[in-house]
């Protein structure tokens, strides 16, 4: 087997590789790359592939982080700063993140959206003391990525709701 031969075997392997990763789950480029190092792959073949692979739309840091985004905002409740995070974790590009969380959240009520997420937790600690309860509705909020300003919010949202059941 010639010299080129050799490396049209390598070139085939990686994109196989690469595939095969796609198949199990969406990634960024980082994440791609990372990976396709740690099976072995010289740099420079897995630069190729990648750089192949964009070009042919089967890996895209912009719709890896535009679906991430609007998954984890919608089923996971999700707030900014933890998507920012998540993403930026990833290896997706700051600009490109910052971009993703303006489109996503662009029009998007985060009060609303983080009382969603707070309500049935808020409903599951109906036994805990008061301060207890609100200390952990407080890190549950600042876990998934929302600001002080709306989880305070949301906080007071919550204790008028529970003050006017208690007078009925």
């Amino acid at each position: 087997m010639g010299r080129l031969d050799l490396y049209s075997d390598q070139r085939q392997r990686a994109r196989d590789a690469a595939f095969r990763l796609l198949a199990v789950r969406a990634r960024t480029a980082a994440e791609l790359k990372s990976r396709l190092l740690q099976k072995g792959f010289a740099a420079q073949l897995i630069e190729q592939t990648l750089t192949d692979f964009q070009a042919k739309g089967y890996q895209s840091d912009e719709e890896f982080a535009r679906l991430f985004a609007r998954e984890k905002q919608r089923s996971s409740g999700w707030g900014p700063a933890r998507i920012r995070r998540e993403l930026t974790a990833r290896g997706v590009k700051n600009s490109l993140v910052e971009k993703t969380l303006t489109e996503q959240f662009d029009g998007v009520d985060l009060t609303e959206s983080a009382y969603r997420a707070a309500a049935k937790k808020w409903r599951s600690m109906q036994g805990t003391a008061g301060a207890t309860r609100k200390r952990r509705l407080t890190g549950f909020l600042q876990r998934r990525g929302y600001v002080w300003e709306t989880i305070n919010a949301v906080m007071n949202k919550l204790l008028e709701e529970d003050a006017s059941h208690q007078v009925k």
